[in-house]
């Protein structure tokens, strides 16, 4: 059934995590969940240009600035590659575990995404999902995504088919805890003016943050972090899954790190800005702090950029000119040097695998070092060579 609204809940202007945003990354949360495309397992393909004719005002920069800064703050989860986007934890938050035939729908959906990453990030919420409630199919499937099936395996519709861990028919969840009996938790908004009977309720913006607390699910908040529910192989992850609150609080803490030291790039190495291109420049610097680029390098691109009539989002390109800068430096007949070698070397490296060449020379260019530069493949290659050909250093002996 095509959804024909969002829910939004109320405290989602009490969460920290939410309030931390910049205006128009709130505004392209709001207007992800709300999409009619969002597929049951919180997945959507990512349609800059499409969207950014909704935000005529962000334009295209603003509408990748927007998601880029969402991205980092683990409100969605993007792949660039496979152009998808998941509202990472859509299916958990959203509880559409609590129908079992749109759990359903959303398992099926899941294994049509493309992207690892994306397929990492559901799997994790797939595990937090109580066992006593789902059955075990959420964690199977879990298992399976991560394996890379591109199909509804024959385990997950074998789970499917398994009644919940619970014996008593009549039981019913725990109630609810104070927490989870607010009163704003218990009055969702329909924000769409087309309420259905059915409604496909949307994640409030509060469950997405990273540091607020869980939504009212009937069990304990705790164990929805803890368990691994239904799955045979649970006991061997207990401890994996116990390092998970800490390891959320420990991404919390980069987070903020991260988005302060933005902050403090922009605000030292810039000219005053407008507001807008403010929050532009902070998010492309945080996907870049993310990357593990050096704040030094970066602070070289947003002064670069502050002398050029360029958009915001070409600072990731002026950061790596500043990266090249040596090799930009070089004479022309150096740089041509450069190109050959990496040409040689790879048709070395090539060679050496599909002839299965096991020499000094042959182990060497297997394994490149990262980033390395001319001088660095010359060298290695040269250490190689020396390996196999020792120089004979004994006096008065000579080489047969």
């Amino acid at each position: 059934m095509a959804r024909d609204h969002a829910r939004l809940y109320l405290d989602i202007w009490d969460d920290e995590d939410f309030l931390a945003l910049s205006t128009p990354a709130k505004l392209m949360y709001l207007f992800l969940f709300s999409q009619r495309r969002l597929t049951y397992a919180g997945m959507l393909d990512v349609a800059v240009r499409r969207w950014a004719k909704s935000h005529p005002d962000l334009g295209l920069d603003g509408v990748r600035a927007a998601l880029a800064e969402l991205d980092a703050a683990r409100f969605v989860v993007v792949d660039q590659d496979t152009e998808e986007l998941l509202v990472r934890s859509f299916v958990r938050r959203d509880e559409l575990w609590r129908q079992p035939n749109t759990l359903r729908a959303a398992l099926r959906t899941a294994f049509e995404i493309v992207s690892p990453i994306l397929r990492a990030s559901l799997a994790r919420e797939l595990r937090r999902l109580p066992v006593e409630i789902t059955g075990p199919a959420p964690v199977v499937a879990a298992r399976e995504l991560e394996a890379g099936a591109r199909a509804l395996p024959a385990s997950v519709m074998a789970a499917m088919a398994q009644r919940p861990r619970r014996t008593d028919k009549t039981s019913e969840p725990p109630a609810p805890t104070p927490v989870e009996a607010e009163p704003a938790r218990q009055s969702p908004v329909d924000t769409s003016g087309n309420p259905s009977p059915n409604p496909s309720e949307i994640p409030p913006a509060r469950a997405e943050g990273e540091g607020s607390r869980e939504r009212g699910t009937g069990v304990d908040p705790l164990a929805l972090v803890d368990q691994e529910g239904g799955d045979p192989t649970r006991d061997a992850r207990d401890t994996r899954a116990r390092e998970t609150p800490d390891d959320d609080q420990h991404a919390g803490s980069r987070r903020q790190r991260r988005r302060a030291e933005a902050e403090r790039l922009v605000t030292v190495h810039t000219p005053e800005q407008p507001r807008r291109v403010r929050e532009r420049l902070r998010a492309e610097v945080i996907e870049l702090l993310r990357e593990d680029v050096e704040p030094a390098v970066i602070a070289a691109g947003l002064r670069a950029w502050s002398g050029k009539r360029l958009p915001v989002s070409w600072l990731p390109e002026l950061v790596a000119e500043h990266q090249r800068a040596a090799l930009l430096a070089a004479a022309p007949a150096q740089r041509a040097q450069a190109v050959t070698a990496a040409e040689s070397i790879e048709r070395m490296r090539t060679d050496a695998i599909a002839d299965d060449d096991r020499s000094p020379v042959g182990l060497a260019v297997r394994e490149l070092p990262d980033h390395a530069d001319p001088a660095t493949l010359h060298a290695l290659v040269a250490d190689a060579l020396a390996a196999t050909f020792p120089a004979d250093t004994e006096p008065g002996r000579v080489r047969a």
